[in-house]
């Protein structure tokens, strides 16, 4: 089974959505034999978890209509959808740089994004339009998970 990788930053209001998610949907996914963890790390601290994994789906905020879920299948359609990233370094840096160091990429990953509006915001709590939506999202995200699967 993948890896699923729940990504957010708690500093950041709407960011933090990929966490709140993977609250809900982690015993759940664990139970069905899926790998669950839920980090506040980005960029070139992913390698560690992805390296030798054949999949891995991450789950993570993007720019977007306000609490869609999107699959991304393409990380060259990642870097298009989110261009400015709140994080130094994002999943296609990492990515190249495995590739580069010969630290064995996933063969296949899949990035299931949950749009936000504002990703630099600062609070500590999700708008109240995205925490009405929280238990649906979840639910998008699972089934799409399910789809992958």
């Amino acid at each position: 089974m993948p890896l699923i990788l729940f990504l957010g930053n708690s500093i950041y209001a709407e960011d933090r959505i990929g966490l709140l998610v993977g609250e809900i949907l982690k015993e759940r996914l664990e139970v069905e034999g899926f790998e669950v963890e839920i980090l506040e790390r980005t960029g070139y601290t992913l390698i560690d978890h992805m390296a030798g994994r054949d999949c891995v789906i991450v789950v993570d905020s993007i720019p977007g209509e306000y609490g869609e879920v999107v699959v991304i299948k393409d990380l060259k359609d990642l870097a298009i959808r989110s261009p400015r990233s709140p994080h130094y370094a994002g999943l296609p840096e990492a990515i190249e740089l495995m590739k580069a160091l010969n630290l064995s990429p996933p063969e296949r990953i899949f990035v299931i994004g949950i749009g936000i509006r504002d990703p630099f915001m600062i609070g500590e709590k999700v708008s109240k339009e995205l925490e009405n939506k929280i238990e649906k999202i979840a639910e998008k995200v699972y089934c799409e998970i399910k789809n992958l699967f």
